[in-house]
């Protein structure tokens, strides 16, 4: 078959090239950076085009098939919602009707409602309104509805491999979304089966991986797959989890905006899973497909330190605070420590207080940085060392110009801790490197025989 590949610089159309080419059909691809030649087509859904010429140009090229895998999950100045989801692909999935093209295989997204809902974001109502234009036609159209794709060239993908590395692990909410994350090969290899299926496949077809997991279980999956220890998660309010969406939406990325935050934030999980009935088995799980081909962040946030290095590190820090321990309880006039605590507002038994507290807090801490360091170790000594810079800075202002530099040293000391906290939490539990070193049963993606029309069990 000839088959026309929208989108096909993108990493569903990637992997679709793939799995029609394994299979022996010829594909002509096409995208913004591809050029008029006879195995490719430039396309630029923001440019109005007739379906006349569309169909003109697709008797040309002979078109059996088309598959539209054009997406965007954030608008640009470049690119809007109403001419990439919805105009331009109605205006090719017209232009193929008219040239009696026998299949078009349409990506939408998990979520997409039949109807206009309350609170539909952009991204599903641009979605939805090509869907319907798709359906209202008479051509043999199949529309698949994945929920989050993982897998190489994933955008979301390598966002969530993102936040799953950071030391400090931010939920909306207490992170009980609910997500089916399914591999991208596997979509392709659905789409391929699609493409050839030698009876109708016309329907709307929802796909999700092996098994639901809610969105703290997925990031820790991302986490353990990239071999990073224990992290702090802290859960979020949605607003301001929205809050900081609206400020990534002015940050040079694709992914996180409030759109894609509202749909986390309803789910993304197929009432039917399509799936397991057009590969003929079970999908891959996120676990399992991550183990095969790790994720990889946008940018990494592991430190690695030789022994002798972190124990350097520690020792030094262990030092600092015991040290201001044992000089504070020892020569509390002296020291100025007492001065100090009467500016911030602790005077008589409360600055006595304050001061044995302080004393023990920074001694604890020392200890510990010897004995037992980990992650929640080094996040409080970081909070200890903002907080003690802060309230002395505020309180006691001519310190912070003082020629030696009393409080500007809290810099490289809280450098030294966040390093010391990365190195921690980059380093996996004796039973995680354990699982890491077992070998793992990759199951191969191979070309599939050609699916049987639809039956009973597949929803259309």
């Amino acid at each position: 078959m000839n088959v026309l590949v929208c989108g096909a610089s993108g990493c569903v159309g990637r992997a679709v090239v793939q799995a029609l080419r394994w299979r022996g059909h010829r594909v002509v691809e096409s995208g913004r950076d591809r050029a008029s030649a006879s195995d490719s087509m430039a396309l630029d859904f923001m440019r109005a085009r007739t379906p006349g010429d569309w169909a003109a140009d697709l008797r040309a090229r002979r078109i059996d098939a088309v598959v539209n895998c054009v997406g965007i999950l954030m608008t640009s100045s470049t690119a809007s919602f109403e001419r990439v989801h919805t105009e331009g692909p109605i205006e090719l999935f017209r232009g193929a009707a008219l040239a009696g093209v026998g299949r078009i295989v349409q990506v939408s997204a998990l979520g997409v409602a039949e109807t206009a809902e309350a609170g539909e974001t952009g991204y599903l109502r641009s979605k939805r309104l090509a869907d319907q234009a798709l359906l209202a036609l008479d051509v043999d159209a199949a529309i698949v509805r994945p929920s989050l794709l993982f897998g190489p060239g994933s955008a979301s993908a390598a966002l969530f491999a993102t936040l799953a590395s950071l030391p400090v692990i931010g939920l909306p909410g207490q992170g009980g979304q609910r997500v089916q994350p399914i591999h991208v090969f596997e979509l392709a290899e659905i789409i391929a089966g699609l493409v050839e299926r030698s009876g109708s496949a016309r329907g709307v077809y929802e796909l999700g991986g092996k098994e639901a997991l809610d969105y703290r279980q997925m990031l820790a999956a991302y986490r353990a797959a990239q071999g990073l220890g224990e992290a702090i998660w802290l859960p979020l309010p949605m607003p301001l989890m929205l809050l900081g969406a609206r400020v990534a939406e002015w940050v040079p990325q694709r992914v996180f905006s409030r759109d894609t935050l509202r749909m986390l934030e309803r789910g993304n999980v197929p009432a039917r899973n399509a799936a397991p009935a057009l590969l003929g088995r079970a999908p891959s799980g996120l676990a399992e497909g991550l183990a095969v081909a790790p994720p990889k962040p946008m940018f990494s946030a592991r430190v690695e330190l030789a022994p002798p290095v972190e124990l350097g590190l520690r020792m030094a820090l262990a030092f600092l605070w015991i040290y201001t321990a044992a000089i504070s309880a020892w020569l509390p006039e002296r020291s100025g420590v007492l001065e100090l605590l009467a500016r911030c507002g602790f005077a008589g038994t409360a600055g006595q207080a304050a001061l044995v507290a302080s004393c023990m807090l920074n001694l604890t801490l020392g200890t510990l940085t010897l004995l037992r360091p980990s992650v929640l170790l080094y996040a409080l000594q970081g909070a200890a060392v903002v907080g003690y810079t802060l309230t002395a800075a505020f309180n006691v202002p001519e310190l912070t110009i003082d020629h030696c530099g009393p409080l500007v040293k809290n810099l490289p000391v809280l450098g030294c801790v966040l390093v010391l906290w990365l190195a921690e939490a980059g380093r996996a539990s004796p039973r995680r490197r354990a699982l890491a070193a077992r070998p793992v049963a990759a199951r191969p993606w191979r070309p599939s025989p050609p699916l049987r029309p639809a039956t009973r069990d597949v929803p259309a």
